[in-house]
């Protein structure tokens, strides 16, 4: 056997451990579902032999007064048989349910710790697939893997143990089919063992696609690309059904050999158990029970090779879950200085950041933003900006320099005590399916509904979410549909400030609202902005007048920085930027 060979499969009995060990909590459950196991599978095989003493000493040895006994004693065999394989059944799935619960929660506990970084590099429906579908695979192993397999070894065991007690002679020939169903099975194991892993890519690579697209349907649209993204699709999916096409033509090979060396078995049984019949060697009953036993005996063999895949299947899904719960890189860093209330103090000291490897975004940025100040960042395109407010909310970690808040470095701020204490309102708007109320206590389930309700009223947009049916229970369709851009900008800002931060983030938060609420905005930004230090980034130039201070970034360095009135006066990148505004305003009014 190759070292490559031995690795594979020591990483797979690893697996199967680990699975197991999910199943700890199930302990009891496991220990019941076992000794039924055992239970159903000799009250199984023995069924056959209750028939040859029936046929046997009962019928042929015209014992009929004990016929009406045999009869209630094969049905009560029969019912509890029955009862067994039921409660046995219910309760691997129980078990099965359990671990799978326990699994997924682990998983999606886990995501919630990723870094960013993480999701920009994995497809959402990639994620969705090891959290739903890979997780559902492992059901299998459980409710019909391994408990079940030990089962079909005890019954194939038993099974033997009678056929050789009956008659050693014709246990020998019927079991020469043996070798070739177990080769026959070897084959049909790895085999699809392969094509399942090529299914599984091929679900992902499914499920990857149409979460984007379905997502991005407006731009498949407006570009009219639907004959475009059809064709993709019909690609994918054909590699979807042609992996499973395969994945079934090992079944429908496999199940037909099975039958007919069985078929085989039945021969030799019937052939040669006439024979010694004629010579009396043999009884009818017992050439019946012989015919009911090597059913019953290749039925757990096809069976086992089943199971295997589910084990197998379940294994090759679990080094996929195993992988992403075992990726500790991208664990979001976090310390254990906790932050109940922040100052608001910011400094930057020659801080370098890159999504990519040196590729740098942020240049050796230094600055500084004093306690209930506002900064505001104003630039092109890739200037940094959202970067920097990423940095500050720690949504990314920089690579060089250091930043610190209240003069402690940020990585040592247990990571949710400090956003705890940071609003953020983005850009592109995201609302929760859910109603109004529940959207805007995100930051603080504990939040009172008066303060909400008062925030709502300051910031003028009390009167458009009472006018909605059901008012702050209208619910929200998912990611905020039903509500205009200008709603959603509305309620993301009053999501953030009910949660009373210290520090307000705003990532063009007003790019998306019409003048007059953007007036309001405005308005309720200079009341509630008091004592609070604030980053306000924005492309509307006229919406930062206000701010203490303002800094013009151009690819990562701080290219001019002063108030309003100082950079106006100093006619720089600023000035030009601000008459380009006007004209633009102007231009477009005219």
């Amino acid at each position: 056997m190759s070292g490559k060979t031995k690795k594979h499969q020591t990483s797979q009995w690893s697996m199967l451990v680990r699975l197991m060990q999910m199943a700890k909590e199930q302990k009891t459950g496991i220990i019941v579902a076992v000794l039924l196991t055992v239970l159903q599978s000799l009250f199984t095989a023995l069924q056959p032999y209750l028939y040859k003493i029936i046929i046997d000493e009962v019928i042929i040895a015209q014992q009929f007064q004990w016929l009406a006994v045999a009869c209630g004693i094969l049905l009560a065999w029969l019912l509890l048989q029955a009862f067994l394989g039921f409660y046995n059944s219910y309760l691997a799935a129980i078990i099965a349910q359990g671990v799978i619960l326990k699994l997924r929660q682990y998983v999606y506990e886990h995501l919630t710790r990723l870094k960013l970084r993480f999701f920009d590099k994995t497809p959402v429906g990639t994620a969705v697939t090891r959290s739903i579908s890979d997780i559902q695979t492992i059901t299998d192993l459980f409710a019909s893997g391994v408990i079940t397999i030990l089962g079909d070894i005890i019954q194939i065991v038993a099974i033997l143990a009678c056929m050789f007690y009956i008659n050693v002679k014709l246990t020998l020939l019927t079991i020469t089919v043996v070798p070739l169903l177990i080769y026959s099975a070897n084959v049909f194991r790895k085999g699809i063992r392969d094509t399942f892993q090529e299914v599984r890519n091929q679900v992902s690579n499914l499920n990857a696609f149409l979460q984007e697209r379905i997502t991005g349907m407006q731009i498949v649209q407006l570009f009219n690309q639907q004959k475009r993204e059809y064709q993709k699709f019909q690609n994918i999916n054909k590699k979807h059904r042609d992996a499973n096409i395969r994945s079934v033509l090992y079944y429908s090979v496999f199940f037909p050999v099975v039958e007919i060396l069985v078929a085989l078995s039945f021969a030799i049984i019937i052939s040669y158990g006439s024979l010694l019949m004629f010579e009396s060697k043999l009884k009818l009953g017992e050439v019946t029970a012989f015919i009911m036993f090597v059913n019953l005996f290749f039925r757990p063999i096809r069976a086992i090779a089943d199971r295997f895949n589910n084990i197998q299947m379940g294994i090759v899904a679990a080094e996929r879950i195993f992988e992403l719960l075992d990726d500790t890189d991208n664990i979001e860093p976090s310390g254990t200085l906790i932050a109940p209330n922040l100052k608001g103090h910011i400094e930057f000291n020659n801080v370098w950041f890159a999504y990519n490897d040196n590729e740098w975004i942020i240049k050796d940025l230094s600055f500084e933003v004093q306690p209930g100040k506002s900064l505001a960042l104003v630039g092109a395109t890739g200037s940094g900006k959202t970067s920097i407010a990423n940095l500050i909310t720690q949504l990314y970690q920089h690579q060089q320099g250091i930043i610190k808040i209240d003069g402690n470095d940020i990585r040592d701020y247990d990571i949710a005590s400090l956003r705890h204490r940071i609003a953020f309102v983005l850009q592109d708007v995201f609302l929760f399916s859910g109603t109004i109320h529940s959207n805007l206590t995100l930051k603080n389930e504990a939040i009172d509904f008066a303060k909400i309700k008062e925030t709502a009223q300051k910031m003028g947009a009390f009167d458009f979410i009472d006018a909605l049916p059901g008012g702050f229970e209208y619910h929200v369709q998912e990611r905020g549909l039903s509500l205009s851009q200008g709603q959603r900008q509305l309620i993301s800002f009053i999501r953030a400030i009910a949660a009373d931060p210290d520090i307000i983030v705003l990532d063009e938060a007003t790019s998306a609202i019409d003048s007059q609420t953007e007036h309001l905005i405005q308005k309720a930004i200079e009341i509630l902005l008091h004592n609070r230090t604030a980053v306000v980034i924005a492309h509307r130039l006229s919406t930062i007048k206000h701010c203490d201070e303002i800094m013009v970034l151009d690819h990562g360095t701080i290219k001019e920085q002063g108030n309003h009135k100082k950079l106006m006066q100093k006619q720089g990148a600023y000035f030009d930027l601000y008459q380009t505004q006007i004209e633009s305003a102007q231009h477009l009014t005219s």
